[in-house]
């Protein structure tokens, strides 16, 4: 039986949504960092290959949304306090083996070229060259520059850099992109230690959702009351739609997904009030079964399908 390797840590409702259209014969292997960390062990041989799967090349890798150990995983061990922080270094670095295996396989996508591709910076750098419009853009921790930016486009959007969430009381608390009116006083207080993104608010009249999976690319209309649509998502009064997108818009979609080093991009764009659309991001490992569920876009089959194909 052909296995797919999927680097993951459940439960991953994805998987359960690709499983169903794979074709009989075809099963699903699970690599699940932080689950086999506590309750399994791994061995990786020298040509890369993970010893569970012996000689077997896998079809195709599919790196989902892997978790590593955190502090209170660790809770109950015995091991010194002062051991813990490089016990969990140790241990994301040896279980990010798995990362090199499998070379000549069909990554969807692969970590590094996620990480890379996941530079905000890059992105819209890469953007550029493919045409897309974007909003004036200013990455800064610097008061004075700031001002200047709102002098000249006026209201701002503010955007943070990395993972956009902070645990506070224990739940995790997500942090959204947030305007600021140019008649408002910034309190740029702690902002030398991290930059942040400032952009031009564009007026928008839509969100759309770009997913492209391999050469398949899906349009999705979001209608919100919201700025960040993400704020909303779940709510009644948010409609999603498919939206049919003009072939040469779509094949710049792909083509900057494959630049990118990509198989899977998620991109979020908008149109403006004067009917033009702008580029904001692509999340190169972002959430999809939402818009499925919420549209009946074939995406799942369409993951299905690449996963299965020779690279």
């Amino acid at each position: 039986m052909s296995k797919i390797l999927v680097i993951t840590s459940l439960p991953d409702p994805h998987i359960e949504i690709v499983k169903k259209h794979l074709p009989k014969g075809i099963s699903i292997q699970i690599f699940d960092p932080k689950a086999l960390a506590l309750s399994g062990e791994i061995t990786i041989s020298q040509k890369g290959f993970l010893k569970k799967l012996g000689e077997e090349i896998p079809l195709s890798i599919w790196y989902r949304k892997p978790k590593f150990l955190q502090i209170e995983d660790l809770e109950g061990m015995s091991i010194p306090k002062d051991y813990l922080s490089s016990i969990l270094s140790l241990h994301e670095e040896g279980y990010s083996l798995i990362f090199g295996t499998y070379p000549d396989c069909l990554w969807v996508s692969n970590p590094y070229a996620i990480k890379k591709a996941s530079n905000k910076l890059t992105q819209l750098l890469t953007a550029e060259k493919f045409e897309f419009k974007i909003p004036k853009t200013i990455f800064s921790s610097a008061p004075e520059d700031i001002e200047d930016f709102r002098s000249q486009v006026g209201d701002l959007v503010m955007k943070p850099l990395g993972l956009p969430y902070a645990k506070v009381n224990g739940v995790n608390t997500w942090l959204y992109a947030t305007l600021i009116p140019s008649h408002q006083k910034m309190d740029y207080e702690g902002l030398g230690i991290t930059p942040m993104i400032f952009q031009e608010r564009i007026t928008k009249v839509f969100d759309l959702r770009v997913t492209v999976i391999g050469e398949q690319v899906f349009g999705c209309k979001i209608v919100s009351k919201d700025l960040d649509w993400r704020l909303s998502q779940s709510k009644a009064d948010t409609i999603y739609t498919p939206f049919t997108l003009e072939n040469s818009f779509a094949q710049k979609c792909i083509e900057m997904t494959r630049y990118l080093g990509l198989n899977f991009g998620a991109f979020d764009f908008v149109k403006s009030i004067e009917e033009e659309i702008f580029f904001l991001e692509v999340n190169p490992n972002g959430q999809w079964g939402f818009i499925e569920e919420k549209t009946g876009l074939p995406l799942s089959k369409a993951m299905a399908e690449l996963l299965v194909c020779s690279p």
